[in-house]
């Protein structure tokens, strides 16, 4: 018996595979969402008796191994060796070179966590941080549980202890530890006199790190840049300490920092997360909708946090996620709400955390007067979306019943005049609306514009028929995706008469069959023409509000002229954009 089969023999696949996808029974099978692509009804299929798994959405499929290697995007002896030790068989995987690279970038970053933790723990230098750590309540457990540490106030204690352990110094720039100083030529350590908060996948490496000033200074937090192992948009901190939780209450919490993460999860309140103060993004998304049905979004309440909220839940629902916000008035942030009034207060306040819908119709009640004429439009305009996107009528007429009681207006007046928004005024509202609320799907529109710039790459990669109608519209410069971008300049030197179209660059490639495997849009000229005119729906979009700022200037300024020529381009766009809504509405009906 090979070593594999003697592996796999000692792991039942349901187990394994229930640590990363929560799975229900079904039959002699279990299901779950997929976790390899945007699934919103289970198409994911797990045999304990086949000890094998298969997707009938993306269509991957295969034993514990392949899912191993594609969950934790290992090589086949690195995916082997992991569960050979989960079972305590041996597996010799020092010749895998498919991505040593890679992994000798992890080994460094676990050994500079241990470091910055040693430094915090053991040596004088950590006496002031630890007592700064145990001023805001932070317990020993808690430093060891989430590797805490602390970056010395010197320019180059790192570089030389990593020189000495033959990590040179282009590695140590390649993994944002170090800073070169290009006019001077010197390097100098990235964190210094910083808490350190290293941040670890769900293998258990550490693939960045956060470093938090010890006083009031600016900037109060220094991150790890963009690395081959690190991308801030598609890790959530604190999901390896908390993902057990999350599945076990099929619920989880989002904050914004490291220290509302930590703060609730020493207090008893494990099913936490942290967005690490960045806009929430479509992959982390993904990653908790995978292992949680509830998710409530716990950010700062500041005005900057309000953003955050509808932004963060607009991508939550966007990819299939239950949605509730929980909002408070005392305390800026969940770790002083929690240092203050402990967790049975906070878990109250999560308890009764808001539905999405609810939470928008009090904040725009809040901010317009629905007892005006002009009050009612403006709050129209932005509710009427949000609540078209509730599939359930009798929800509808619920929320309508509310807003005809808080605005004093008569129930079947405020039916019609929803119906209506939707027919006379659907057009102008798609087009016009710069909110997050808009036409766009009531989606983020950066992320909207990610989205089609993919699907627009996806009709590019699959026929040469799709390509030709789009290089006669776009330039590269279309995609704000340096990957997209390169992709497609790629596309448009290649001589297809030679053959298929491929590259060899890994992350090319990688992106590639991402794009190939989560695209599931059809292949037709009608979908393409949807996707570009959604797209440069986007890109006038961007440029009307560019030249309504400009517009504000320059009356603040007093240019009279200038604002009048201002003024006709944003009429002029706005009309553009206007067909544009017009062209989807007659080719959608």
């Amino acid at each position: 018996m090979s070593i594999s089969q003697r592996i796999k023999e000692r792991i039942d696949i349901v187990d394994f595979i229930s640590s990363y996808v929560r799975l229900t029974r079904s039959g002699k099978n279990y299901i779950g969402l997929c976790p390899f692509h945007n699934d919103h009804n289970p198409s994911f299929t797990v045999s304990p008796e086949k000890q094998l798994f298969y997707c009938f959405g993306c269509k991957e499929g295969g034993d514990v191994i392949k899912f191993l290697m594609k969950i934790e995007h290992l090589s086949y002896r690195e995916a082997l060796a992991q569960l050979g030790r989960r079972v305590g068989i041996e597996v010799d995987d020092t010749n895998d070179e498919s991505s040593g690279g890679i992994r000798e970038l992890y080994k460094i970053n676990d050994l500079v966590t241990k470091y910055f933790n040693y430094i915090l723990t053991e040596t004088q230098y950590g006496k002031i941080p630890r007592e700064y750590l145990a001023k805001r309540g932070i317990k020993k457990e808690t430093i060891d549980t989430f590797k805490l540490g602390y970056a010395m106030a010197s320019w180059n204690s790192l570089q030389k202890f990593l020189e000495k352990k033959g990590v040179n110094l282009e590695t140590q720039e390649i993994l944002g530890l170090i800073i070169n100083d290009k006019e001077t030529g010197k390097s100098y350590d990235r964190f210094r006199d910083r808490i350190i908060f290293p941040i670890i996948d769900i293998t258990g490496h550490t693939v960045g790190f956060g470093g938090r000033v010890l006083d009031d200074s600016l900037p109060k937090y220094v991150n790890t840049p963009e690395t081959p192992v690190f991308r801030k948009g598609h890790i959530l901190y604190g999901l390896y300490q908390t993902r057990d939780e999350i599945m076990k209450k099929d619920q989880a919490i989002v904050v914004e920092g490291y220290m509302d993460c930590i703060s609730l999860y020493q207090a008893g309140i494990k099913n936490v997360v942290a967005s690490m103060g960045t806009s929430f993004t479509r992959e982390q998304g993904l990653a908790l909708k995978r292992i949680a049905k509830d998710i409530v979004i716990a950010f700062d309440t500041d005005t900057a946090g309000d953003l955050a909220v509808i932004r963060g839940a607009n991508v939550l629902r966007e990819v299939g996620c239950n949605v509730r916000i929980a909002r408070w008035t005392v305390f800026k942030d969940p770790d002083e709400f929690i240092r203050n009034e402990g967790p049975i207060v906070f878990l109250d306040i999560i308890n009764r955390a808001k539905s999405f819908l609810d939470y928008m119709l009090e904040l725009l009640i809040n901010r317009y007067d629905i007892t005006s004429l002009e009050g009612r439009i403006q709050f129209f305009q932005e509710f009427f979306p949000l609540l078209r996107s509730e599939p359930r009528v009798s929800v509808q007429r619920a929320y309508l019943d509310k807003v005809a009681t808080l605005g004093k207006i008569p129930p079947e007046l405020l039916y019609r005049e929803f119906d209506l928004f939707y027919t006379s005024r659907k057009k102008e509202f798609e087009v016009t609306s710069i909110s997050a609320l808009s036409w766009m799907q009531r989606e983020d529109m950066d992320v909207l514009r990610e989205k089609l710039e993919r699907q627009l790459l996806f009709f590019a990669l699959n026929d040469i028929k799709f390509l030709n109608i789009i290089k006669e519209i776009f330039q590269p410069d279309i995609f704000t995706i340096k990957e997209y971008r390169e992709i497609y300049e790629r596309l448009l030197q290649w001589n297809f008469e030679e053959g298929g179209f491929e590259v060899q660059d890994d992350n090319l490639s990688s992106v590639i069959a991402k794009i190939n495997i989560s695209e599931q849009i059809e292949l037709s000229e009608n979908n393409l023409n949807e996707t570009i005119n959604r797209l440069n729906g986007i890109i006038l979009q961007k440029k009307r509000e560019e030249l309504i700022r400009e517009l504000e200037l320059a009356e603040k300024s007093g240019e009279v002229e200038k604002a009048k020529e201002l003024a006709t381009k944003i009429q002029n766009l706005t009309r553009e954009i206007f067909s544009i809504g017009e062209r989807r509405m007659s080719v959608n009906g």
